[in-house]
């Protein structure tokens, strides 16, 4: 990407919380991944926490002004320095840098605080943790564990098990993820799994020849392996999804309506009442667990498998489904002192490393809602 402006734009669209279309996202993405250079730079952007006032940012016409500014920069070292040639040279990233770093100091030089008692207590983000129940009910603690570790720990459960005491029926283990944890690892198959906060998979230790069945309980996204001779398929109260090989995410959360989102392939979803009802990529399928309804919809599957990639996208979601997120990874108890509250539709965009504050405060500039933390607890009021 070799426009300055454009790329500003990107970058404080994504600070900001600003829907971006697919294909700026893939712009935007690209360019991150092309060199550590710009990885890093974008990290000095966000430290230098333009975040803070992320709408104030956008109402005021931020990418313009930024734009401007670093324009006149540009065109004041050259008519004091006559470094021409040093500007060409210039890289794309470091010219936004020094955009993005006038316009901060330009626009905002003081830092917003949120409600009174939110700097006495400190709301962190969760990080890789997990328990692996065994077959046998012995329980290890496999957070620090990666994943290949994590493989060659089943393995050699598996050869230290005497062949007389397995039996016919599958021996199951079961991984649990708490509340402010997420972990990834492999499948007997090969297949890759990414298990988001307060989830659990029950997984055999290996696969029958007629199918892979698990068993899931919170959320998960599913890089399955293909195999033709033996279905997938993601086993969640009185459904199953069935997959051969594909790419999707499952939500099974008590508190929120069973889900699934597909980015690649096919899948479908079976309830004990009724045949497969299939969807096709970048559709979602919600079932209704009290009336037994199926809704299929076209979504912007970022949204919903953005927390795979480290971030949190909501786009127009009701408050209450967003502090039910945020709640699960930060790991804190959302008090509404109102109901109306929880029903006002907001977007924005975070890290999942970030301080909660940068989203929370954004919402505070937005709307005049405050948001009070104590302790583990976020109370949030008119």
């Amino acid at each position: 990407m070799n426009n300055p402006d454009r790329l500003s734009h990107l970058i404080a669209a994504r600070i900001i919380g600003t829907s971006l279309t697919d294909e700026e996202n893939r712009m935007l993405d690209d360019w991150l991944e092309a060199s550590p250079e710009n990885r890093q730079l974008f990290e000095r952007v966000r430290e230098m926490k333009l975040a803070a006032r992320m709408l104030e940012l956008d109402n005021a016409n931020y990418g313009k002004r930024m734009a401007t500014k670093f324009k006149q920069h540009i065109h004041a070292r050259e008519r004091r320095y006559t470094l021409k040639r040093f500007f060409i040279r210039m890289s794309v990233a470091a010219c936004l840098f020094i955009g993005l770093f006038l316009t901060y100091n330009y626009l905002y030089r003081s830092e917003p605080e949120m409600s009174d008692k939110t700097s006495a207590f400190v709301i962190t983000p969760g990080g890789t943790a997990a328990t692996l129940t065994l077959a046998d009910g012995r329980q290890i603690d496999v957070q620090g564990k990666g994943q290949e570790e994590v493989t060659q720990l089943l393995d050699s459960i598996a050869h230290a098990i005497p062949q007389q005491a397995i039996s016919a029926e599958l021996a199951y283990h079961t991984l649990s993820i708490p509340a402010g944890g997420e972990f990834e690892c492999y499948l007997p198959d090969g297949t890759h799994v990414w298990l988001n906060s307060q989830s659990s998979l029950r997984f055999p230790e290996a696969f029958s020849d007629t199918e892979r069945k698990v068993y899931l309980q919170g959320e998960a996204f599913f890089d399955v392996k293909k195999d033709t001779e033996r279905p997938f398929v993601v086993s969640m109260d009185e459904t199953n999804i069935e997959v051969y090989g594909t790419r999707f995410n499952v939500t099974n959360y008590a508190d929120l309506p069973l889900s699934a989102v597909l980015v690649e392939g096919s899948i479908g979803l079976t309830t004990e009442q009724g045949n497969p009802v299939r969807i096709a990529p970048s559709q979602r399928i919600t079932y209704n667990r009290e009336n037994g309804n199926i809704n299929v919809e076209t979504v912007n599957t970022s949204v919903y498998t953005a927390w795979v990639e480290k971030r949190f996208v909501f786009e127009g979601q009701t408050l209450e489904d967003i502090m039910k997120t945020l709640a699960r990874w930060y790991d804190f108890t959302p008090v509404f002192t109102s109901d109306s509250i929880r029903h006002i539709r907001f977007s924005g965009r975070l890290n999942r490393h970030d301080d909660i504050r940068i989203l929370l405060q954004s919402y505070e500039t937005a709307t005049g809602i405050k948001f009070r933390i104590e302790e583990r607890t976020i109370f949030i009021t008119q």
